[in-house]
């Protein structure tokens, strides 16, 4: 199957979860949520139209797959799949993408059509597939060693093979004299499962408001004190 039928699939998955989670019963539901996502983010994400874009993918996902609802005290994911809503196809890749792969990855090689991750929480290594016609990557220049955030979605026909493909719809790369520190922190919270998704949200937000402050470093030559704060929560 290719990557276009496999993310079609997904797609198709994906439309129907969120109208789910955004109408009927859970309509003030994502509302609430958004709140709660964007709360720190000030208008740094509003700087330029497509970072605005991608932090609106980021919440959509971050509330279909981890925002436990107050009307089920389940993620809106997890109940359109108890509630057997959708297609027995398209729920079959849903089920397979509640599992937490949102985590903060490294580059450690780059194949012609593969990057081979390292998930610095759990360890575990991730194989993605590298299109460099799709969004996600237009513009990136992969080097092995970056360090970026992201949630993993496993392809529509992967599980067939022995190897489990991943791809993902945007993400954040994490500013490079910061890969050091970021990766202490994680290795210091990989036993703390209950704090993955406190410090995702936290480097997460980082990542996005360093896209307002660049010019202020750069200018100043100081350390990015967004990252200083995130060390200062997560090491000590």
């Amino acid at each position: 199957m290719s990557y276009a039928d496999n993310r079609k699939i997904w797609e198709e998955a994906y439309q129907e979860l969120l109208k789910f989670g955004s109408d009927g019963v859970l309509q003030n539901e994502i509302l609430e949520a958004k709140e709660v996502f964007f709360s720190k983010l000030g208008r740094a994400h509003e700087m330029r139209e497509e970072l605005f874009e991608v932090a609106s993918q980021s919440f959509l996902e971050w509330y279909l797959f981890e925002y436990p609802t107050r009307l089920f005290t389940k993620t809106p994911a997890v109940v359109f799949l108890s509630l057997g809503l959708g297609s027995t196809g398209k729920n079959e890749i849903l089920e397979r993408s509640l599992f937490n792969h949102w985590s903060i990855y490294e580059i450690i090689a780059i194949k012609s059509d593969r990057l081979i991750l390292k998930d610095l929480l759990l360890g575990h290594k991730r194989v993605a597939l590298k299109e460099l016609d799709a969004p996600e990557f237009r513009g990136w220049k992969i080097k092995e060693g970056q360090i970026f955030q992201a949630r993993l979605f496993p392809l529509a026909g992967a599980a067939e093979s022995k190897e489990e493909i991943y791809f993902f719809t945007h993400r954040w790369l994490h500013p490079d004299p910061e890969d050091q520190m970021l990766m202490s922190v994680c290795k210091k919270r990989q036993p703390k499962w209950s704090l993955h998704k406190d410090l995702l949200l936290s480097s997460f937000e980082a990542a996005v408001r360093s896209y307002g402050i660049q010019s202020q470093i750069k200018a100043s030559g100081s350390r990015n004190w967004l990252y200083q704060d995130l060390q200062k929560r997560y090491v000590s």
